[in-house]
């Protein structure tokens, strides 16, 4: 509904010029767009999917057109294809949503973090939307909750059956247990019903007026493979996650009834000033609401042909008072621009207003837009100089020279928003700090027992059995050796782990799909975690060979498991159910008469930590070897690298203190097609690539330059049919794509077929040809589809029917097809010495005993936990990295989880030394949340006293919450049972590198 706000016709005299000189403005009531959610009386909803009770509630959504397919339009086709009925209501005690779905294709198999791969919703909420308005990505008091209906199967079987949950994306450390979802199988779709604590959304007071922003999405899968094909939102923009993408809603009485609410009063709509002119307005102002600020906004530019500089021009009073730079809201006196200059936002009581045609291409410059928030936009927060009745605003363009230059504003008025809750920083804590070393010696005394192929781990007083099932064609699920294969099971117990290999022979002159599943019954289970995530519920599943593992914890101890060769891993589906942990392959196929041991490992720590099981399991996997330099990319491009003079460039390279230094994907073109995604690279022109390179030398010689590089991709039109065989195909036989996008087609390289050897030689052209030092490599284990269906076979692989037990169609793993030629390229790279650095954890333990560094992204930063078995380093993220203060707390949040940093984004050019200059060579020895051990040094955003259990002498550096690193301080040294530690106690943003000397 429309909603104009109520500053009515009573007070029209108001707006009547009183003063005699003035030129007066006429003030309107602001216009925006508000919806009710509506309160829903007693009794509350029940949930349970059923949507009777909701049918009658005001204020329902359709989501039934093309216009609201918002995500990948052009697979929309119909409403019987996907649409929606969504409703939204409150209580005092919960957020309600339900949504009635028509999609003639259900498709979920994934549960908690992957469900978005699968039929499911998404509800973005923002419950602070009057709180830094200028910031569009989500951060404090937004949230990103997806709901899922589950598959609706209940064959009792714990790796099959998904039932309906929540799981919150953002902020990601949050957690959905308080969540209620219910979910109803439909004749044309399904329904899901939730109830979302208030306290879970950080409201404590949910009353009618409380106004909040909103968008909701039905996102549909309609492939065979689990991908996220379309969504319809309440929005008709295109889809992007943002806060000025929202609706806006307020909390309304059961009729649904937008309630009165004063938000605001406009001023003027444009205004033009003459040097030296200025204007007055007279606006009648109510009293300012209970619980909220005034804040004065409009926007300002200098008129000129072009965005450019500014002038100190503007000056506005409020009450005969002028406005200064303190009472801005949305800018600080000094401002980091696009190309990293930094401008001062004011003068005295003049502001600086820029030139530019309008009001986006000044925001929207390379130069001159700002890297956070609008040059143009002015907040100015005034509530002690407002007052009921007449308040007189004047506008002045002031000369701050001998040139004349008209000033334009715009969309001024006062809005009355609900004051941010100041948050102070944590300071250094006082008192006992905690003791921060390697753990020392690494043997576990646990003990085991063996009966049958069940296992019985005891530590402590603590029992853990461990059992297995296989499936057979029968079907049935058994225990050992029966008429379709045999089996045989040998244990070994090491320091820290069981490990367990299980043969299996193919009795059969078939291909005999076996299913094997291995468990762990913990007994008061108070945490577990799949794929280094801890679900929401007591439940959750996972399918990622970066992170193939499962722990529990119980008040005492870790227990867990993790794959130990390519094919389990590869196939892997980790499990938490209640108190029992699992393991499984649910996609292994034996050819007829053939042999296969699959090997995985019970591991166990007399430490309830998940961290305390990841460091048994990495040194299990022996993955502690050195990284050696910092990463980050220089893209050979005029409006990158090419815009920075050797100073400028210099600066950028000494301050990231990156060793390693990668083009992107974006250079060379060839017939505007990006060329690293196809053999093509070797047809464009690198003349100018040449030429960065030889500047990048001469100005940091000491940095090594990769070349990106990727195996899966090609963008010319001819590939399709060039490289016919090696396409990747779909379960429909379709080609693959990335992403969607037609023209980027995804092909499988193998150590046999064309397109390995063709793609392979972007390889040599580009050390041997170009001139760079090595390669990054982009996607190393695979690119958008984890499985082919065409040939060749792996000869392991199948979709197998649950409950049959039978293989509904055979299948090929991309990165067991391509693991040969992927192993073959690496090793080549590392005899000859040329520095390797991959984009990926490593999927498979062949992959996993090469030892080079390889990132993850951390577009969300949880990303991080696929970096635990291997290289712990998160690459930054270039969505919301706009400043070096971002790319800071980007490293604060890597080091969260234990890891260290390499940079990403472009657009951060940092103006002096940070965190990185100290976090490299690193060998990993031991990962936390909030720090990791190395030999060489430990990294660390907590407090405490931190050593090597040795004598060791130690050189510490501290940062502030901005990143700066602070001179003079001396952090004590204590020496304790002859070891040396050093003594940290840093406030809330504040980060360490302690160097270990002497080595």
């Amino acid at each position: 509904m429309r909603y104009i706000h109520p500053f009515r016709s009573h007070r029209s005299s108001a707006w009547l010029a009183l003063l005699m000189g003035m030129c007066l403005g006429k003030a309107a009531a602001v216009s925006v767009d508000y919806h009710a959610i509506p309160l829903k009386p007693d009794p509350p909803f029940a949930i349970d999917g059923l949507l009777g009770e909701w049918q009658a509630l005001p204020g329902s959504w359709p989501l039934n057109s093309v216009d609201r397919a918002t995500y990948n339009k052009a697979k929309w086709k119909y409403a019987t294809d996907l649409s929606a009925k969504v409703w939204f209501a409150w209580r005092q005690e919960n957020l309600y949503v339900a949504a009635e779905v028509t999609d003639d294709k259900f498709f979920q198999t994934q549960r908690g973090r992957g469900m978005y791969l699968g039929d499911h919703l998404e509800l973005n909420v923002d419950t602070t939307p009057e709180a830094d308005k200028q910031r569009q990505t989500f951060g404090e008091g937004q949230f990103v909750i997806a709901l899922s209906p589950g598959n609706f199967q209940q064959t009792g079987d714990a790796f099959s059956d998904i039932g309906p949950e929540a799981f919150v994306y953002v902020p990601s450390n949050a957690s959905a247990r308080e969540i209620a979802v219910a979910s109803q199988r439909t004749e044309t779709g399904y329904t899901v019903e939730a109830a979302i604590p208030w306290k879970a959304l950080g409201v404590d007071d949910a009353v009618i007026g409380r106004r909040i922003t909103l968008e909701f999405a039905v996102s549909d899968c309609d492939s065979a493979e689990p991908s996220q094909d379309k969504m319809m939102t309440l929005l008709t923009d295109e889809w992007q996650r943002a806060r000025g993408r929202m609706v806006s809603f307020v909390l309304s009485g059961s009729d649904g009834k937008v309630p009165d609410i004063a938000s605001g009063i406009a001023v003027f709509e444009s205004l033009q000033l003459k040097s030296e002119e200025d204007k007055a307005f007279i606006i009648d102002l109510p009293a300012l609401p209970a619980g909220r600020e005034a804040v004065l906004i409009l926007r300002a530019r200098l008129d000129y042909k072009q965005p450019a500089g500014f002038n100190h021009r503007m000056r506005v009073t409020l009450n005969g008072k002028a406005l200064d730079a303190k009472r801005l809201v949305n800018k600080e006196l000094s401002m980091e621009a696009n190309d990293g200059r930094f401008f001062t936002m004011a003068s005295g009581e003049n502001f600086s207003v820029f030139f530019g045609p309008g009001y986006d291409a000044i925001d929207q410059d390379r130069g001159y837009g700002l890297k956070k928030g609008q040059a143009s936009l002015f907040e100015f927060r005034v509530t002690d100089l407002v007052k009921q009745g007449a308040n007189t605003l004047v506008v002045e363009n002031r000369r701050e020279d001998d040139k004349d230059y008209d000033l334009h504003a715009a969309s001024c008025g006062f809005e009355f928003r609900t004051p941010a809750k100041p948050r102070v920083k944590r300071g250094p804590p006082i008192g006992s700090l905690p003791v921060i070393e390697p753990r020392l010696p690494t043997k576990t005394p646990f003990t085991i027992k063996q009966s049958g192929n069940d296992i019985e781990v005891s530590i402590g007083q603590e029992k853990f059995l461990v059992t297995s099932t296989f499936s057979s064609p029968a079907p049935a699920w058994v225990k050992g050796s029966n008429a379709y294969f045999s089996f045989r099971r040998d244990i070994e117990k090491l320091d820290e782990a069981v490990v367990v290999r299980d043969s299996f022979e193919n009795l059969t002159e078939e291909n005999l799909p076996l299913m094997h599943r291995h468990s762990i019954q913990v007994k008061g289970l108070k945490k577990a975690w799949v794929a280094g995530l801890s679900p929401s519920g007591s439940g959750g599943r996972a399918q990622n060979p970066g992170n193939p593992t499962t722990v529990g914890v119980t008040d005492k101890s870790a227990i867990g498991l993790l794959p130990l060769e390519d094919v389990l891993r590869v196939h892997v589906a980790n499990l938490v159910d209640n108190e029992t942990l699992g393991l499984a392959d649910n996609q292994l196929v034996l050819k007829p008469n053939t042999k296969y041991t699959t090997e995985w490992a019970v591991v166990v720590t007399p430490a309830p930590d998940y961290y305390a099981f990841v460091n048994a399991a990495r040194r299990l996997l022996k993955v502690n070897f050195t990284i050696d330099g910092g990463f980050s990319f220089l893209t050979f491009r005029p409006n990158d690298a090419g815009s920075m003079n050797d100073q400028q460039l210099g600066d950028y390279l000494r301050f990231k203190n990156a060793k390693f230094l990668s083009n992107s994907y974006l250079t060379p073109p060839y017939k505007s097609l990006y060329t690293m995604h196809s053999p093509a690279y070797q047809l464009a022109d690198h003349s100018y690539e040449r030429e960065q390179l030889t500047r990048a030398r001469k100005v940091a010689p000491e940095a090594k330059h990769l070349c990106y590089f990727h195996c899966f991709l090609d963008e010319l039109p001819e590939s399709a049919a060039n490289y016919a065989a090696d396409r990747l195909l779909l379960s429909d036989g379709q080609h693959a794509t990335y992403a969607g996008r037609e023209y980027m087609k995804i092909f499988v390289p193998t150590a046999t077929n064309v397109w390995g050897r063709d793609i392979a030689k972007n390889i040599s052209f580009a050390m041997d040809t170009v001139g760079y030092d090595g390669i990054y490599w982009d996607e190393t284990e695979y690119s958008a589809y984890q499985y082919h269906y065409g040939g060749p076979w792996d000869g392991v692989s199948a979709d197998i029917d649950p409950r049959s037990m039978r293989i509904h169609r055979l299948k090929s793993s991309v990165t067991l097809i391509s693991q040969e030629y992927r192993l073959n390229l690496a090793r080549k790279l590392l005899d000859l010495k040329a520095p390797l650095i991959g984009n990926g954890a490593p999927h498979t333990q062949s992959m996993n005993e090469l030892h080079f560094p390889r990132f993850v992204e951390t577009g969300s930063i949880s990303n991080c936990v696929l970096a635990h078995l291997y290289t712990p380093i998160a690459l930054g993220d270039h969505i919301t990295e706009r400043t070096e203060v971002d790319a800071y707390n980007w490293m604060l949040k890597a080091l969260d989880y234990g890891c260290v940093y390499y940079w990403y984004s472009n657009t951060v050019r940092p103006t002096h030394p940070t965190l990185t200059r100290y976090r490299f060579p690193i060998t990993p020895v031991e990962l936390h949340a909030g720090y990791i051990i190395g030999k060489e040094r430990i990294l660390t955003n907590r407090s405490g006293l931190y050593g090597w259990g040795d004598k060791s002498r130690h050189e510490v550096h501290v940062f502030d919450d901005q990143g700066n690193e602070v001179p003079g301080i001396q952090a004590p040294t204590v020496t304790r049972n002859g070891k040396t530690y050093t003594e940290l106690r840093i406030g809330e943003g504040w980060s360490a590198a302690v160097v270990r000397k002497g080595l």
